[in-house]
């Protein structure tokens, strides 16, 4: 297997990780970040913010709601959870732009960016097979397109970053 080039996320030992993206990409992820807790906070149960909340029993109602009732609450503490955690790790100063992680903050890390990428893929109504036909410069959604294609990328170098042995 090939092993991919340095990214913006690398293993630096088996407790630590590096995080390596500029400051301007750190802020915008923030703001990005911030409306997620807003949606989240004040209309989780929205069309917008359906996959962060999946059904665990598509065929059965009743079994569907008594899911809902007890694990809702649940979900929606550990998603904001991680998006505080992930928040404070992007906000911390640095000369560089390495941020070093424990594994527990690349995975809240992990959690945030994925769930901007599934609210986002939600507004953008993308279906995976089709989602590069999307990406043409003259597309009123092309930067959104864009910014789904960046988390999608971050996303594939923090999996291959906490699959690495060293």
């Amino acid at each position: 297997m090939a092993r991919k080039s340095k990214g913006p996320v690398t293993r630096i030992d088996a407790l630590s990780y590096s995080l390596n993206i500029d400051a301007q990409d750190r802020t915008t992820l923030n703001a990005l970040l911030d409306q997620l807790r807003d949606v989240l906070m004040n209309d989780s149960s929205s069309d917008i913010a359906r996959r962060l909340f999946p059904a665990a029993y598509h065929q059965d109602e009743q079994h569907e709601q008594e899911y809902q009732r007890l694990m809702r609450d649940e979900l929606l503490s550990s998603r904001l959870a991680s998006l505080s955690l992930t928040s404070s790790i992007l906000e911390r100063e640095t000369t560089t732009n390495n941020i070093v992680l424990t594994a527990d903050e690349l995975d809240a890390l992990m959690r945030s960016i994925n769930s901007l990428r599934l609210v986002l893929g939600t507004l953008l109504d993308v279906d995976e097979d089709e989602f590069e036909a999307h990406l043409v410069e003259d597309d009123p959604g092309y930067g959104q397109y864009q910014l789904y294609s960046y988390l999608g990328w971050l996303l594939d170098w923090i999996v291959t970053a906490q699959t690495e042995f060293n």
